[in-house]
């Protein structure tokens, strides 16, 4: 039986372009890195998240596009990314593959992670009901541990901080 054949991933210049797009926006996604962790919470979500509520996040208060061949563009993008992103996960069942995120990397080659998973907890949000009890299960709990402590930092209150994850203790999240 032949392997089903992947979803096309962007390009790296569609994947530049659809961050810098991004970056002009006024939601709580603006980077690419933001909307690869919203779509793999909204993939994983225990309620299904019609994309007029997702795009409309995405897109703000002021996102509006130049022309509606942009538009066409951008949304091509977002439906490529979102599909690539689904067969990703599901061939994690099929398969020992695992599934990379798009994480920005520092001058050090160090990936940081807090956008992908401030992104993933904007996800975890908008789909709301259903996440109490998965985050209540033991297993399925500890994987959401390291994007909740990754979105603390990012509090305005220093107090409500978690500390600083060492790359030696991000191993073990």
């Amino acid at each position: 039986m032949a392997r089903p054949q992947k979803k096309q991933s962007l390009h790296p210049s569609e994947l530049e372009y659809f961050d810098a797009f991004l970056e002009g926006l006024n939601g709580p996604i603006r980077s690419f890195e933001a909307l690869d962790g919203l779509f793999c919470a909204l993939i994983c979500a225990p309620r299904a998240v019609p994309p007029s509520e997702y795009i409309t996040l995405i897109m703000g208060s002021g996102g509006i596009f130049e022309n509606e061949a942009q538009a066409q563009k951008i949304m091509d993008l977002m439906i490529r990314h979102f599909n690539a992103i689904v067969d990703q996960l599901q061939s994690t069942y099929r398969t020992d593959d695992i599934y990379v995120p798009a994480l920005i990397v520092d001058e050090h080659g160090v990936p940081d992670g807090r956008e992908w998973a401030s992104g993933f907890m904007v996800g975890v949000t908008l789909s709301g009901q259903g996440w109490p009890a998965l985050m209540a299960d033991t297993t399925l709990g500890q994987m959401v541990a390291p994007m909740i402590t990754l979105t603390t930092k990012q509090d305005p209150d220093p107090a409500l901080w978690s500390p600083d994850l060492t790359p030696e203790n991000r191993e073990g999240v």
